[in-house]
């Protein structure tokens, strides 16, 4: 039986992305689901996360008010995939998996035996859990549209360097999450229009589909090559790359609109 899987991959490349962002003062996640990549990098000195899901704000309203409740769910849970699947509709195993996914970004190493897996979870959990929540208090949630949500802060924004990392549903590879459904290509290019209209910087993780890219290129955003994305080529047919389209230039950038030219260009990055 396999042990629970973290949900996504950023996890794998997390370090590859961050290194891709510029400095910045005020740091604004969209699409904040269980955090991989706000985890994984350095406080700003303020701290804005929004996720349209009412779920995941609720678990980190607790989180952050009474991380002991979801401990105790987490000591009394079996973690094994079959479990999870047969339970997976049930809010204690909806707590576990984002659990899961949060300790695992702060581990290097996140397959485990199942003879020591729910000891090595909890382990995850003692090492982690203060940093968890201070970062957690250092930072301002929100739950709204994503569109909404921006009109909202772009009436209060006074902080000059703001950097706004943007992880929406692929626009062709559709999730599971119910709050993911609808969003497609025209919801990627207006969320890029409406981005254009602010002096913020900005980054969006996308798969480098062909219609990705043009959209990209199209409104001269540049394009930097991630890596190669696990557990794709299965369900599509053909290999996909996680790809980050910014708004500034980076030492990986290319807005050249061969992306095969990218590929060799970058390959000694993707694996």
């Amino acid at each position: 039986m396999k042990l629970l899987r973290r949900e996504g991959d950023k996890y794998r490349y997390r370090e590859r992305i961050i290194n891709l962002f510029p400095r910045h003062t005020l740091y604004i996640e969209g699409f904040f689901g269980t955090g991989s990549i706000f985890f994984a990098k350095p406080l700003a000195r303020y701290n804005i996360l929004n996720d349209n899901s009412k779920f995941i704000y609720k678990f980190f309203y607790i989180l952050r008010r009474d991380p002991a409740l979801l401990y105790k769910r987490i000591r009394e849970a079996i973690i094994y995939d079959r479990i999870i699947n047969e339970n997976q509709d049930k809010i204690e195993y909806m707590v576990l998996r984002s659990l899961y996914s949060i300790y695992a970004t702060c581990s290097l190493t996140i397959g485990l035996r199942r003879s020591n897996a729910k000891r090595a979870f909890m382990d995850m959990i003692r090492t982690y859990k203060s940093k968890i929540k201070e970062m957690i208090e250092c930072a301002v949630f929100t739950s709204r549209d994503i569109f909404n949500f921006l009109s909202v802060l772009a009436k209060s924004d006074k902080v000059s360097s703001t950097f706004v990392y943007l992880d929406p549903p692929y626009s062709i590879s559709k999730g599971r999450l119910d709050d993911n459904k609808g969003w497609d290509l025209d919801s990627l290019e207006t969320l890029i229009i409406e981005m254009k209209k602010y002096d913020w910087q900005f980054a969006i993780s996308e798969f480098n589909d062909s219609e990705v890219l043009e959209l990209l290129f199209k409104h001269n955003l540049y394009v930097n090559y991630i890596a190669r994305s696990t557990g794709v080529a299965s369900r599509f047919g053909h290999t996909k790359y996680e790809i980050l389209g910014t708004s500034y230039k980076t030492n990986k950038s290319n807005i050249k609109k061969n992306h095969y030219v990218q590929l060799e260009m970058f390959s000694k990055y993707i694996t």
